[in-house]
Formats: C-alpha cells, sequence, structure tokens
C-alpha cells in the first residue's frame, strides 16, 4: 500500500489551469523529486498535499484513508508536514522549542525538549545550541532548524519545497541527511527543487511536471541533469549565451524593457538599441575600495570594479562574505583607507560606526518580494501615476511595454492585468528583480542570489537582464554560494576566507567546469 496516493488533482486560479489530472504516489522508505519549469505548478502541487490549498478536483488518500486536510495544521494532525523555503520561526523561541513546536513535546519542560532537539541536531549535522534564540541564528539556517523539525514530529509524509535553494554544498548534505534519516524511519519525502544534480543525489524516484500534468515519472537512477532539465522544459533548452534584451533605466520611467524600436515622442519608455552579445566589461574603473574591513568580522579587502562588470563574492559561511556585502550597502559600519568612484576619490568617514559605502541592495528574501500581492501586473511594472485622458498616449506605450515585458521575461499568465500574487514564485522573482534593476539609481548595484529558485530557462533570462544593464555601463556585484549561479551570471569572482579575497577566478580565462570546481571545493566544507 502507498503511503500517499493522488489521482486526478486539479486546481484553477481564475482562469489559469495550475494542476491539471495529477495522478502520482508516494511509496512508504520513499524520496521523491519533483521538478519542473517555474510555473509548472510544483509549489502548488505540494501546497495542495502539505494542506495549504484545497483541490477543485481530485482524491488523496494517506495509507488508504481519505485525504481532505483543511489547513496545514489538519494537515499534520493527518499525518503530513511541509518545510517551506522562506521559513518564517518565531524569533523569541530558542532553537530547541522551534525544532519541538507542533510535536507532543511542544508544551514539555525545557530540560525534556533541549534533550530532544539537541539529538535531533546531533542526528542531521546541525552545530547548534539548543539555547540559542531563532533570533540570533542566521537567517538561512531557519530552513535546516524547519527541516529537523519534522524529525521530531510524528508525520508520516514530509513536503520539501525548494529548502535547498539557499544552502551552501555542505548544508545541502545536512538537507539530504534528513531526508534519508525519513526514508530509513519509513516515512516518505516530497522533494520539491530547481537544482537537478543534487536532487538526483538523494531521491529514488523523478516526477517531471509540465503545463501542470505528470509528464515523466522516472527512477532516478536512470537520469542525469542534462536530459532531465530537457524533459523539465519540454526539450527546449536555452543557448548558452542568449542575446541580450535592450534595457533603459530612468527614475522617472515605466518600469519595463522598452522594445528596440522607436517610441512615440511622448513615450516615458527609455529605449536603448539592443545588445547582440555581452562585452567583456570596460577597462574604466566604476568602483575601487580600499581595505574595506567590518570591525571584528573583516581582515579587509581591496576591490576594483571595472565598468559594465558582473563581479561575485562567494565564500562559506562564517568567511565574512555576509559581512562583506554589509559593508558595501552600508548595513554594517564598517572602515576603509578609501574609495574612488569613476576614478574620483571621494571622502571617507572616519568616525566609529560610519558606513562608507551606501550602494543599493537586492534580496530575493521576501514575501513577494517585496510588492504588493493584490496589485496587478501591470501596475506593479510601472512607477507613474496614470489614467488621465491627457496621457492616453504615453499610457498605451506603457502598457505595450509592460505587455513587451511579460513576453520577453517569459512570464506565464494570460492578462496583465492578473495580480502579482498569483504569479508563480519564479515568475514574480523575475519581474520584481526588473523592477528594481530599472526604478534604482546608482552605477554601481548588489544583488544577492539573482537566480535563487529559478529554473534553467529562467535562470537564463535573469542572465540576459544582467547582461543588458552591464552592457549600458552599470556594474553589479552579485552575492552567493550557488556555484552554478556565480558561473553563469559572473565575469570574475572573489573567494573570500577568513574576511579577504582569497583568490580571484576569471570566467573568461577559465573553462566554466573549471570555474565550478573551484567554487565548490571552496564553499563545499563548513568553516
Amino acid at each position: 500500500m502507498d503511503l500517499l496516493q493522488v489521482d486526478g488533482l486539479a486546481k484553477a486560479y481564475g482562469s489559469r489551469r495550475v494542476l491539471q489530472d495529477v495522478s502520482f504516489s508516494v511509496a512508504a522508505g520513499e524520496v521523491v523529486g519533483l521538478v519542473g519549469a517555474n510555473g509548472a505548478g510544483k509549489s502548488t502541487l505540494g501546497d495542495v498535499v502539505a494542506g495549504r490549498y484545497a483541490p477543485d478536483a481530485g482524491r488523496m488518500t494517506v495509507l488508504g484513508h481519505p485525504y481532505a486536510p483543511l489547513s496545514a495544521a489538519d494537515a499534520r494532525h493527518l499525518g503530513v508536514g511541509a518545510v517551506e523555503q522562506l521559513v518564517r520561526l518565531d524569533p523569541e523561541l530558542t532553537v530547541a522549542r522551534a525544532v519541538c513546536r507542533d510535536t507532543e513535546l511542544a508544551g514539555a519542560p525545557d530540560s525534556r525538549v533541549r534533550a530532544r532537539a539537541r539529538a535531533v541536531l546531533a542526528d542531521v549535522g546541525l552545530d547548534l545550541d539548543p539555547d540559542q534564540l531563532v533570533a540570533d541564528v542566521p537567517r538561512f539556517v531557519h530552513g535546516l532548524v524547519e527541516a529537523a523539525r519534522v524529525l521530531a514530529e510524528d508525520t508520516r509524509l514530509v513536503v520539501m519545497d525548494e529548502v535547498s535553494a539557499a544552502l551552501t554544498p555542505s548544508e545541502v548534505e545536512g538537507l539530504h541527511a534528513i531526508a534519508r534519516r525519513l526514508r530509513s524511519q519509513g516515512r516518505g519525502v516530497l522533494y520539491i527543487s530547481h537544482r537537478l544534480p543534487e536532487m538526483l543525489a538523494v531521491v529514488d524516484r523523478v516526477l517531471v511536471l509540465r503545463e501542470g500534468r505528470i509528464a515523466l515519472d522516472a527512477p532516478a537512477a536512470s537520469l542525469e541533469p542534462a536530459g532531465l532539465a530537457v524533459a523539465t522544459l519540454d526539450g527546449a533548452v536555452p543557448a548558452a549565451r542568449p542575446q541580450s534584451l535592450p534595457w533603459g533605466t530612468s527614475s522617472a520611467a515605466p518600469v519595463v524593457i522598452p522594445q528596440a524600436r522607436p517610441a512615440p515622442e511622448d513615450s516615458p519608455a527609455v529605449v536603448v538599441p539592443a545588445t547582440t552579445t555581452r562585452p567583456e566589461p570596460s577597462s574604466d574603473v566604476a568602483l575601487e575600495v580600499r581595505n574595506l574591513r567590518v570591525p571584528g568580522s573583516s581582515a579587509g579587502i581591496d576591490l576594483r570594479l571595472r565598468r559594465g562588470e558582473v563581479l561575485g563574492l562567494t565564500g562559506r559561511r562564517r568567511s565574512g562574505l555576509q559581512e562583506i556585502a554589509g559593508a558595501l550597502t552600508g548595513e554594517l559600519p564598517a572602515q576603509c583607507d578609501g574609495v574612488a568612484v569613476r576614478g574620483q576619490e571621494r571622502p571617507v568617514p572616519a568616525q566609529p560606526g560610519s558606513a562608507p559605502l551606501r550602494l543599493a541592495a537586492y534580496r530575493p528574501d521576501d514575501d513577494a518580494y517585496g510588492m504588493d500581492p493584490g496589485e496587478t501586473i501591470a501596475r506593479t511594472l510601472t512607477s507613474q501615476e496614470w489614467g488621465r485622458p491627457e496621457d492616453l498616449r504615453s499610457e498605451i506605450a506603457t502598457l505595450r511595454g509592460v505587455i513587451d515585458t511579460v513576453h520577453r521575461m517569459n512570464v506565464r499568465t494570460t492578462s496583465i492585468r492578473t495580480v502579482f500574487g498569483a504569479l508563480s514564485g519564479g515568475d514574480q522573482h523575475k519581474l520584481a528583480l526588473a523592477r528594481w534593476m530599472a526604478a534604482t539609481e546608482g552605477d554601481v548595484v548588489v544583488v544577492h542570489e539573482p537566480t535563487r529558485g529559478l529554473d534553467l530557462r529562467s535562470r537564463r533570462e535573469v542572465r540576459r537582464l544582467l547582461d543588458d544593464v552591464t552592457a549600458h555601463g552599470r556594474s553589479v556585484v552579485v552575492v552567493s554560494v550557488d556555484p552554478d549561479e556565480l558561473t553563469d551570471v559572473c565575469d570574475r569572482i572573489g573567494v573570500v576566507a577568513d574576511g579577504r579575497v582569497e583568490e580571484w577566478l576569471d570566467t573568461h580565462e577559465m573553462t566554466l567546469p573549471d570555474v565550478r570546481a573551484r567554487i565548490l571545493g571552496a564553499v563545499a566544507t563548513p568553516a
């Protein structure tokens, strides 16, 4: 008897059919991978199984008994738990209480909760103090704490939805240890991920969801990452070096990727000629920082960022990477010996607690990416008021630009009147990044994990976005621990260790597999 049986599941949001006649099973002691392009319906399927949404049609059973949860809490009561990518843990809880919440030990004395949490954390190799407050635990660890919780609770099936998206290789191993422990206990796991090589390393079977239907159900041993990528995209794998999109920025312009053709004279869109390939960065220096250091954390680094360059920074969790990123954006007090912008020296504040730099930063962390989930795509992608009769021509040009952006970014929607919150997570990410990049001023910006949680096609679209931004003179610092992401989008990559850049990797002079292998070796072992 299968642990979970799903038959004929269907789910729609308005006119958009997200799931159509989905049927599959998960056996006891089995880890099943679920993959698919952004917008294919993976997270919706996981949410239905985990009780967050009710299906429009279909039937589910758990151990042969009808399963129709009314909520996520009801699903846990019926034996199905979930771990989300963006976990929101109560910062006032201790790690032990966070691990044991929603279990029979939730109201137990501290000593029992602490002992259980310590055992669970040791099982999966998480070196955390059970008495530490969640507020004092780095944000990226929350997903692992939540994943450890499922070992402590009495669930038969666990849905893991993109939990590994922001984890280093060593942290992914901790997540896999949890999945393997669940398997050894006879429980089932539905493992949702875009990171295909790592997913194939832990799952027994793979389901490919395409256009809301199960398109492939095959043993993991019979698959390899490249072929699986083809299956998720229906055979359409993008070229490694796609053409660049036309791109322009203006604080007063609608936030769109304009078409490379003449616009009406009074159109507020900024139109620039399309570029065909991404050139190597200019020799002109956009930003130079000498001996940047965060008191108590960073030993000090020198940065020279060329005009039109995408420069990556990576490192282990305790390498000082995040402190350096915080110093660049002014979020952490820092000191430096000098700052030059476009060759011009800038005054450096000498007082303690100052911020010599305040670069704009993008982080894909917030719910709905900081956008209003109830606002339409059209309104989300414009930065000015419109609707007055005298603005008709301008409004038409703006809406054409919005439509063009939606098509070029391959957003799955039937209308620009669709609300932002109804889009898939990947489509929300792409549009939010495009809007932020267009609306943000500054020659140099910092972007954290620009392709996190995106499928292969969407990663290439973000790559084109960055290519076009830099082709027109801006420079980008990418902060990430994902070797594939860094290899895909960066010209140079600095590997941070002990608060300094240990080595620079030039992607124009090395093969991409060699770059990836060097990054992987640098961030694979915990500090």
